[in-house]
């Protein structure tokens, strides 16, 4: 697996979350990012959708910091990201830990943003999610095709989790799960 290909792509991934843009990630870009999904999913303030997404978004936030940079000030920078998803994560070769945040990420991105909760992502879904997080929409149709492996008009959890596999873990640069997130070769987020 080339690492420096793998660095590129966690990078990138890094800047998709990094919503408010200052080259780390804070509660603040959780916080933008469940305002986003409520707004997009019409969720009043404080109802149960909305109460759901943010007690989803504070449990990953917490479990990313205290993963990367236990007793920190609550935030995390790209390099300190990149080198610990590498280091720990993906070239530890323990299955184990690879799996967990895989689960981890493809869960809380899944379940943010299957709208109706039918087990699927249509593509009116995948574009919102595009949209929540800025990514330049010039790439969702692409992806979205890439993805729907059996051409079917919706991502099931199936292909969605071997995406996201992809995307962290294989040293291809062909396969589809690479973007899942738009094109990692490019910054993520849109001019707008």
């Amino acid at each position: 697996m080339s690492a420096e290909f793998q660095r590129k792509k966690l990078g990138y991934f890094f800047r998709i979350l990094d919503l408010n843009s200052n080259s780390s990630l804070q509660m603040d870009d959780f916080t933008e990012m469940v305002e986003k999904v409520r707004v997009t999913m019409g969720y009043d303030p404080g109802d149960k959708g909305h109460q759901r997404i943010t007690d989803k978004a504070v449990r990953l936030f917490n479990s990313l910091v205290d993963d990367i940079k236990p007793f920190s000030f609550n935030q995390v920078t790209e390099d300190e990201w990149v080198d610990f998803f590498l280091k720990k994560v993906i070239l530890s070769k323990d299955e184990d830990i690879l799996d967990e945040y895989k689960e981890l990420i493809f869960n809380f991105m899944f379940d943010f943003f299957d709208q109706n909760r039918d087990g699927y992502i249509s593509k009116k879904e995948y574009e919102d999610f595009y949209e929540i997080f800025g990514i330049n929409k010039e790439y969702c149709d692409k992806a979205y095709h890439l993805l729907d492996k059996s051409q079917s008009g919706k991502l099931s959890r199936y292909d969605l989790m071997g995406a996201v596999e992809d995307f962290f873990a294989a040293s291809d640069t062909t396969l589809p799960g690479n973007w899942i997130f738009g094109n990692w070769e490019s910054e993520p987020h849109a001019v707008l």
